[in-house]
């Protein structure tokens, strides 16, 4: 049996340790909304740069507040963290899921190892239309990321930059 978190597209299932060779999926409950399995990863201890990061399970959170499904608006120094994230054969894209209302020059920089580390990317902040309006943005990586790394998204530019959904580190497709 797994513990199943998250919310609505995106659920994470953390089994104990095994080794399988194959998994089964079976609704055990009905629910009111039908459901369905897009994808499926899988992954050993750590988290996984393909996978999604979500913001409520970061590991460091300076200046904002983990909510239950995201972060509180971050500003100009404030950043989430995740540990030990392995980037497989590489990661050239990061895509964020966020809510701004929006600012001239507000970015999150995708900082490697700590949260005043190389800046790995950096990603324009364009209003969404709100705190409550979410919207997916990506950028390319100057270069492919490789190996494993501490990830944190630092925000710069104002003192109400983003909230923060999740983010994800993969390659283009």
């Amino acid at each position: 049996m797994a513990r199943v978190s998250g919310r609505s597209f995106t659920q994470d299932a953390v089994f104990p340790q095994h080794t399988a060779r194959y998994l089964r999926i079976e609704l055990t409950a009905p629910g009111e909304n039908p459901w369905a399995v897009n994808e499926i990863r899988l992954y050993a201890d750590g988290p996984d740069a393909a996978a999604t990061l979500q913001a409520e399970r970061a590991e460091v959170v300076r200046g904002a507040e983990r909510g239950e499904a995201a972060t509180s608006v971050l500003g100009q120094g404030d950043a989430i963290g995740f540990r030990g994230v392995r980037f497989g054969a590489g990661a050239d894209t990061l895509t964020v899921r966020l809510a701004s209302g929006g600012c001239g020059d507000c970015a999150l920089r995708l900082r490697l190892d700590s949260p005043d580390g190389p800046v790995a990317a950096t990603l324009p902040v364009r209003g969404t239309g709100g705190t409550d309006s979410w919207r997916e943005l990506s950028v390319r990586l100057p270069r492919t990321v490789t190996g494993s790394h501490d990830v944190y998204l630092v925000a710069t530019g104002g003192h109400r930059v983003t909230a923060v959904d999740w983010l994800t580190l993969r390659q283009a497709g």
